[in-house]
């Protein structure tokens, strides 16, 4: 129901002291308050309303909302067994206000889902109110995010029913030779879980082969590893489906990520701990804090790529490839993420299920549709190459800050972009890999495109893979190679 038109006029200073009151630490107050709203009517307190909806949903159906899910059959954290992080009839007081009434089991959802859709402007002082209650009822995530400057509002920020407390980045595991961790191999000293069909993300660095499944790193959302002394992390976005690689060295010392806990336009937040400022895990930038003060879009953290393909792919291309080592020490069920979406079934199984906090309005490609983008100079400008595409049409050429990028399909069946030799190009019928508009032949390395009869080289270039609505709501510019040449939002 619109502000100012209510069953029962309320003051706006009533209205803040009702809200208000949804801060206080006993769940009865927060009761009659939410009564009270839904007799007043005005749609000014909806933000609150989801806001306090999402913890409430959370802390009081932690065995089925929990995330990770692996930990679900444990304790959830203090702060939401705490009796006072209680809303009673927060989801009446929503459908009495609002237009819609959801009644599934995943209604938080569904709030969160419809939240998003619309542009909904809460009462004044909301960003106070909402940093209070992240930092009453949400200890670890609220110190994070109460942090300038920022360089979004705080409205659009969403809890994503974690921390960083369990939501533990994986942090300094052993990887092993990946012929001692196959499933279809015997004795040894290491656990033999690999299945030829396991989905993993490979990198190479320094001329080593690495291998992570997809499975294990599935609770932890982050890798933070040093290989022959240069700090890496291998960060995941779930519901991105985005996996991403960076070298953690910014001006003159390594970071080490963490997951806050929070999300951005549907994308995860991550916080280095040296100085607890934010950074968008797609983009590799400072979005609050220390780093984001320094200004100038200069701080950015190099990206190194990663290849989505299964094991048996990944060690067909690399035979001396190193694997993840099973026996991580945090203690956790790993199985329960081989082929088990869970809670996450709605999210994958129904197209039209969006992610908490964005908005649709893009159709030039279906929301969940795999991509994989490449960054220039200015890093709020990113192409993207639409994986099946790239598969389908063979080799794809886009252009970006004024250079010819060239997308494929590598050994492994993922997409590779390197810089284009002139165009078109195509896959050679004989000879090289490649052929381009001069006829000249290129075989196509894991670093590069290398000339038949010289000693050209077209380099690799790293990118990064997502899912559309990813790459849309993070970037200013998402420009869609493939033939589709539309600016963003046109």
């Amino acid at each position: 129901m619109p502000s100012g038109d209510t069953d029962d006029a309320a003051t706006e200073s009533e209205l803040r002291d009702l809200v208000d009151r949804l801060l206080t630490r006993d769940p009865d107050v927060h009761r009659r308050a939410l009564e009270r709203l839904a007799e007043v009517g005005d749609e000014r307190v909806v933000p609150h309303l989801i806001e306090v909806e999402m913890i409430d949903a959370i802390g009081n159906n932690w065995s089925e909302f929990g995330f990770p899910e692996v930990l679900r059959d444990r304790a959830p954290p203090r702060y939401l067994e705490l009796p006072e992080a209680s809303w009673p009839g927060v989801e009446e007081t929503l459908a009495a206000i609002a237009d819609p009434s959801f009644d599934s089991r995943y209604a938080w959802v569904e709030w969160e889902t419809w939240y998003s859709q619309r542009d909904l402007e809460p009462l004044a002082g909301f960003d106070d109110w909402k940093l209070q209650l992240y930092r009453s009822f949400l200890p670890p995530v609220g110190r994070l995010l109460d942090v300038e400057p920022r360089e979004f509002a705080l409205q659009d920020v969403r809890w994503g029913n974690c921390d960083s407390s369990f939501l533990a980045a994986l942090n300094g595991p052993d990887f092993v030779p990946g012929d001692a961790v196959e499933a279809d191999g015997s004795g040894g000293e290491y656990e033999r879980y690999l299945d030829a069909d396991d989905l993993v993300f490979g990198f190479e660095f320094d001329g080593q082969a690495y291998a992570v499944p997809r499975w294990v790193l599935f609770p932890h959302e982050m890798l933070n590893v040093e290989l022959d002394g240069v700090q890496l992390s291998l960060t995941f976005c779930t519901l991105c489906n985005a996996p991403i690689l960076y070298d953690c060295w910014v001006g003159d010392r390594d970071l080490t990520f963490a997951s806050t806990g929070m999300l951005l336009d549907g994308n995860k937040v991550m916080f280095d701990e040296e100085t607890e400022s934010l950074w968008s895990q797609h983009r590799g930038v400072p979005i609050a804090g220390e780093f984001a003060a320094k200004g100038d879009g200069d701080v950015r953290l190099d990206v190194l790529p990663v290849t989505q393909t299964d094991w048996a792919d990944w060690k067909a291309a690399h035979p001396d490839t190193l694997a993840l080592d099973l026996d991580t020490g945090y203690d956790y069920d790993y199985r329960f993420y081989d082929g088990n979406i869970g809670f996450f079934r709605h999210y994958w199984e129904d197209e039209n299920a969006v992610q908490p906090g964005v908005e649709v309005g893009d159709d030039r490609l279906p929301e969940k549709e795999s991509v994989y983008g490449v960054t220039g100079e200015d890093p709020e400008s990113v192409l993207i190459f639409p994986v099946e595409a790239v598969r389908e049409r063979g080799p794809v050429v886009g252009d970006l800050d004024d250079r010819e990028l060239v997308a494929l399909a590598d050994e492994t069946g993922d997409v590779a972009v390197y810089e284009a030799p002139p165009a078109p190009v195509e896959e050679a019928t004989e000879g090289g890999d490649l052929v381009d508009a001069e006829g000249r032949q290129w075989t196509v390395s894991r670093d590069a495109l290398v000339g038949g009869e010289s000693d050209d080289r077209l380099e690799r270039v790293a990118g990064r893979h997502g899912l559309w609505f990813a790459f849309r709501s993070q970037y200013d510019d998402a420009r869609v190679a493939a033939g589709e040449e539309s600016e963003n939002g046109e």
